[in-house]
């Protein structure tokens, strides 16, 4: 019964948070401007936050989402992310959705479009090469950490939304995100297939965690370049029931334990490469853990250098349960690394997928003039994306792992660069455009396309 409803209240959530892309006006003919139905803004204002964008179900249920967006010269950045659903029984659904894009020229003139969206955190027990510190699933215990905040195992910890809205820190410094608090999460084995089944649909094993929080830090400096460093935090694991029983967290999150947030990888059909910064190599899809010690590099065109993603940076430990807080550690080193994606990976974000690129193709073609003269309607740019002519597949995801985590909080802030034409002359080249969704910081598997 648990496990029906669960997917019930997901159907839900994709509903209503499609819902007001279909109420634009005109919306299968979208003109610049429409989206001020939908946000109470358009796409040229400088900055924005609509944190209680609002649906009314004919039941009487609502429900509410963010939206957050960034503009200057042909650069813009936007997050739409879900607040919450409240059923009139009394059900509230709290779920971490996330999608965070980018839009900018390069400086021979390419659109280029990035987004991002989250997928699980995955914790595992680092048996099987301790020196290595990766996740090698499949050969050590590993586990998915799965938000479900409607869940009420501990009342006590009641889960809250509050989203930050876009601020302009200085001049080119803007800042926007969201925090999450008391998340409870379902915890489920990746080791086997029935392990996997049966833990996703009992509550073997539930942990709350004090707080989940991203925050979006973007930077124009004066070559034109973008920095957009993606604030992370985890917080601790404050509470843990394993099978009904509840333990102190550090009986079960052991010293060999990590955790590491997944991103899925796809990328808009265009003229594109996927090379490492320094070597130039392509990234195949890797068939075990592979290390990452370069950054990964987008580049479109005539091999022109269009996004980093850089490397994990140093993170810190903090002990929540101290008052105050204790810093156990400010240097520890993320990793990063890349890994084959499993099925039991792609169930978890299965309804995340279409949802995205739905999402996406409409915030594309609203953005983006030359895609209005590309597909006569936004029907016609979804479309495509649904048959699969719009996406090129990844069956590998990319992850940041922190080797030391002890159920403690933790704070990284990995880096993102894109290349943009802001205080660059276009080159001659600019008459050809190229358009690339490269799922970047936590992402979007296309399985529509997969499974055909």
């Amino acid at each position: 019964m648990r496990a029906t409803k669960s997917k019930v209240m997901t159907l839900w959530v994709v509903v209503l948070i499609a819902m007001p892309f279909v109420l634009i006006p005109n919306a299968n003919a979208w003109t610049a401007g429409d989206e001020a139905a939908v946000f109470g803004h358009t796409f040229e204002e400088e900055y924005w936050t609509n944190d209680s964008i609002r649906i009314e179900g004919t039941d009487g249920t609502n429900s509410s989402f963010t939206a957050s967006y960034v503009h200057v010269g042909e650069f813009s950045s936007f997050l739409i992310a879900f607040n919450n659903a409240n059923k009139t029984d009394g059900t509230k659904m709290i779920l971490p959705y996330q999608l965070f894009g980018m839009y900018f020229k390069t400086p021979a003139n390419r659109e280029v479009f990035i987004g991002a969206i989250f997928a699980f955190l995955l914790a595992h027990n680092d048996t099987y090469n301790p020196t290595y510190d990766l996740p090698d699933v499949g050969n050590e215990p590993a586990w998915y950490v799965v938000p479900l905040a409607s869940d009420n195992t501990w009342p006590e910890y009641i889960p809250s939304v509050v989203p930050i809205p876009a601020t302009k820190v200085g001049d080119n410094h803007y800042r926007f995100g969201m925090h999450y608090y008391n998340l409870t999460c379902r915890v489920v084995d990746a080791n086997t297939p029935g392990g996997f089944w049966a833990s996703l649909i009992l509550p073997i094993l539930n942990v709350v965690i004090s707080e989940l929080t991203i925050q979006y830090d973007i930077t124009i400096d004066e070559t034109g370049q973008v920095h957009a460093e993606t604030l992370y935090t985890l917080g601790q694991v404050l509470k843990l029931k394993l099978w009904g029983v509840e333990l102190p967290p550090t009986d079960v999150i052991g010293d060999l334990f990590e955790v590491s947030a997944v991103h899925y990888l796809s990328i808009f059909t265009s003229q594109y490469t996927v090379t490492r910064a320094t070597s130039g190599n392509t990234i195949d899809p890797p068939t075990s853990t592979e290390l990452l010690d370069e950054d990964i590099s987008i580049k479109v065109g005539a091999n022109e250098r269009a996004f980093d993603i850089g490397l994990g940076r140093q993170y810190s430990l903090i002990n929540e349960t101290t008052d105050p807080w204790t810093t156990v550690s400010n240097d520890e080193n993320a990793l990063n690394c890349l890994l084959g994606a499993r099925l039991s990976d792609l169930f978890l974000v299965a309804w995340q997928a279409p949802l995205s690129a739905w999402l996406f193709a409409h915030m594309a073609y609203g953005l983006s003039e030359k895609l209005r003269s590309d597909y006569s309607t936004v029907g016609d740019m979804v479309s495509a994306t649904v048959a699969g002519t719009a996406f090129h597949n990844s069956d590998w995801w990319y992850a940041v792992t922190f080797p030391e985590w002890d159920g403690l909080r933790i704070q990284q802030d990995p880096v993102y660069t894109a290349y943009t034409n802001l205080y660059t002359e276009p080159s001659d080249a600019g008459g050809v455009l190229v358009i690339i969704l490269v799922v970047g910081v936590v992402a979007v598997v296309w399985l529509v396309r997969r499974r055909r």
